[in-house]
């Protein structure tokens, strides 16, 4: 039995867009006519958008999304979706029916969206987030710098399993060869944790892959801790004071008061840990001979204003990547008012070349 005809006619019934990959430059919307014949002989029916088939996701925007014919829509590529899919042909088949009825019967026009590569990934730097500066360890949160390394911005988000993901934006990031968890991608950065699997190494070769298409490897020094601060709401949280607000000149913390403090590259745990997973609590186990707690591996010191501060806590920072350290600390009594510098020393390293300071009261 032959299938029934629709009403509805589309031209042309098919299209093609062209746009660089990760770009958010995009051609401009392409006209699309639609008329009709019914039973009646008449040229006004009623239609409307009804779907798409083919690929997912959706790239396209169709507007009016409804109407009577004879008329004119217009098709676009869709800028919240396009800048952030793979190079290849994409293929849309848009659906139109009849207005209060269903397909099939109805009339279609294919789509498709060639992305092309903007060039292959480059990375220039592989850098302590905290620091700045071009040495890492297992754990470590970093920002890897560079050119195509990504799709316009996206920040990660941990999943029910509590894991960062090894690709984001169309991107993975090995270190000799380990698969990193991702945090964030753009186009000229990478924020990621450095593997676990690092330990002992001396250099690692740092490669983004992007779009199936490696970039050099480029390679960084690698210690058994790097220890950073955080020093602003972003990648960390800056420094707190006792009450929950930034510290800052204007709002400096009393001496004896206890401030909070972000930081990373502390190396591995004194217990296993997956890589790219959140903490959501210090307490990692309970056996017989006791709880066992979660801390740096490496003995963990800081000075404020060049004198010892008392750490009531170092552990996990709840709700964030194992890369990240918390430290709650005790200003020291007797030091001077004003900007004193924090000096963070984790196993053999410290971040005096960071020259972070704490407002004291």
């Amino acid at each position: 039995m032959a299938l029934a005809q629709p009403p509805i006619h589309i031209g042309p019934i098919q299209m093609s867009f062209r746009a660089t990959a990760d770009s958010l430059d995009l051609p401009p919307p392409q006209m699309l006519g639609v008329a009709a014949t019914n039973a009646a002989g008449t040229d006004t029916v009623p239609f409307k958008f009804a779907g798409s088939a083919l690929d997912l996701p959706n790239f396209l925007v169709v507007s009016p999304s409804s109407g009577v014919t004879p008329a004119l829509l217009w098709v676009g590529l869709d800028r919240d979706v396009v800048p952030y899919l793979p190079s290849q042909v994409h293929a849309v088949r848009l659906l139109f029916a009849e207005a209060g009825k269903s397909c099939p019967p109805c009339a279609g026009v294919t789509v498709t969206l060639s992305l092309a590569i903007r060039a292959a990934p480059v990375v220039t730097a592989v850098l302590n987030a905290a620091t700045l500066q071009p040495v890492i360890s297992p754990g470590t949160v970093v920002s890897i710098l560079g050119t195509n390394l990504s799709t316009p911005p996206i920040t990660a988000r941990y999943d029910s399993a509590g894991l960062f993901p090894t690709s984001l934006g169309n991107s993975t990031v090995t270190f000799n060869g380990a698969a990193a968890a991702i945090l964030y991608v753009s186009t000229t950065r990478i924020d990621a944790v450095v593997p676990y699997a690092l330990v002992g190494q001396q250099t690692a070769n740092v490669v983004v892959m992007h779009n199936r298409f490696p970039s050099p490897a480029f390679s960084v020094p690698v210690r058994d801790t790097s220890p950073g601060i955080f020093t602003s709401i972003g990648i960390g949280s800056g420094i707190l004071n006792q009450d929950g607000t930034p510290n800052s000149a204007e709002n400096p913390a009393p001496k004896e008061s206890v401030v909070q403090i972000w930081a990373t590259g502390a190396g591995v745990w004194n217990q296993t840990l997956q890589d790219g997973s959140i903490l959501l609590s210090h307490l990692f186990d309970i056996r017989p001979s006791g709880y066992v707690f979660l801390r740096p591996a490496a003995p963990v010191s800081l000075t404020i204003g060049g004198r010892p501060a008392e750490i009531r806590y170092a552990g996990p920072a709840p709700y964030e990547v194992s890369g990240k350290i918390q430290l709650n600390t005790v200003v020291p009594d007797g030091i001077d008012s004003g900007p004193q510098p924090v000096v963070l020393t984790i196993g053999d390293n410290d971040n005096s070349q960071q020259h972070v300071t704490v407002a004291v009261e």
